[in-house]
Formats: structure tokens, C-alpha cells, sequence
């Protein structure tokens, strides 16, 4: 008893620390290699309680090298697009401007119910009240009124000093444009943390850290 209740203990507190160093996310909002860590986790978790003769390190060590994988893992997503593009995918615009995308619909193979099904649960009755629906990484799907439009969402153009030819074409301009805009403010790619540019044309930039502190 004093060995499954030491063990109990144990194994309780590395997945606690294993959910601290993941972060805090709803289910729903994790990323599908956090959720297959998750499983995995649960599955590895259950090894040496159930098994007594087993050591426990047999189910220490593993949960150890999934959570380092994982954190590996995000900080090249989070630095790296080509990985990011790989592991996460990325958000697929369904309806933009009010105009349905069905060829992105089919590719997504969502159906027309489906649609309209998560449309109602964002308080959406009809597809002409939507200005924007975006599937995000995560399959949650994001809804922009017409209502609510104003200028458009924003396109992140420059993202941690490096340009998207892909936000740039949704953003319906050239990358000449994006580094008109840089020369004007004597800023650098490099040290731009954040950029976007909105269906308006509105343009906002945020510095990185260690740019601000030198200007």
C-alpha cells in the first residue's frame, strides 16, 4: 500500500510539472502534438501504477522525454515557419470579404451543414452576416461580422523579423511595399517583432524588446 501510494505521488507531481511547462490551454484550444502528448501522458501515467513489479522510471523517463520534445518542438515552430507550416499547419480562410471559398471548404471537407452548424454557434444565422471565417490551427473556427468588419482583420506580414509572402498576398500587397513602409520608419525587418496590415490599409508594427531599448 505504502509503495502504490509513494508511487501515486510521484507521478502525480512529474505530470503536474509536465501541464505546468505545456502551458495552460482548454482542450479544445491544443495544438494536435500537444494533444497527442496528452494522450501519451495519460497512457504512460496509468504504467507504473497499475504495475507494481514495474520501475518507475519506466514511466518517468518517457513522460521527461515527450515533454523535452515538446518544448523543442515549440520553440522551432515559434522561430522557424518552414517547421511550423509542418508540425501545426495553417489557418485556412473560408469566407473571406462575404465571399465563400468553397474550393477551401472541400479541401477542409467541410460540408455545408457543417458550416452552417458552427456558423449558429458563433451567433451566426446566415452566411451574409459573415465578413471573415477563419479555421484556425487548432480546428476552432474564427467569425468576423460584416457588422463588425470595420477595416477587415489584420494580415501579419512581418512576423519575429521575417516577411510572409503569404500575408502579403492576402493582404492584397507587394513585399516592395512592406519594406517602402520599414524605410520610411528606419526600421529593419530584423527588428520588427510584429507587423500587419489591415483590408484598410492600416499599419501597425511592434518592436522587438531589445530594438526598443537601443532606439
Amino acid at each position: 500500500m505504502a509503495t502504490i501510494f509513494a508511487r501515486t505521488i510521484i507521478i502525480y507531481a512529474v505530470l503536474l510539472i509536465a501541464v505546468r511547462v505545456m502551458g495552460k490551454r482548454q482542450v479544445g484550444e491544443l495544438e494536435v502534438s500537444e494533444l497527442i502528448i496528452t494522450f501519451l501522458l495519460s497512457e504512460l501515467a496509468v504504467l507504473p501504477l497499475s504495475s507494481v513489479g514495474l520501475p518507475l522510471t519506466h514511466g518517468v523517463i518517457p513522460v521527461i522525454l515527450l515533454i523535452s520534445a515538446e518544448v523543442i518542438f515549440s520553440y522551432l515552430t515559434s522561430k522557424i515557419p518552414f517547421v511550423r507550416r509542418i508540425m501545426l499547419g495553417k489557418p485556412s480562410v473560408i469566407i473571406r470579404k462575404g465571399k465563400l471559398d468553397l474550393k477551401e471548404l472541400s479541401r477542409l471537407r467541410i460540408s455545408a451543414a457543417e458550416l452552417m452548424s458552427e456558423l449558429r454557434l458563433k451567433g451566426v444565422a446566415t452566411v451574409d452576416e459573415v465578413y471573415y471565417a477563419i479555421v484556425e490551427d487548432n480546428g476552432q473556427l474564427s467569425v468576423f461580422k460584416k457588422e463588425d468588419g470595420g477595416d477587415g482583420i489584420a494580415h501579419f506580414v512581418v512576423s519575429d523579423g521575417r516577411i510572409s509572402d503569404e500575408a502579403i498576398r492576402d493582404a492584397e500587397i507587394e513585399r516592395r511595399d512592406v519594406e517602402e513602409i520599414l524605410k520610411k520608419k528606419r526600421t529593419a525587418v530584423t527588428d520588427v517583432f510584429l507587423m500587419s496590415v489591415d483590408d484598410g490599409g492600416n499599419v501597425n508594427i511592434i518592436m522587438k524588446e531589445r530594438s526598443k531599448k537601443g532606439k
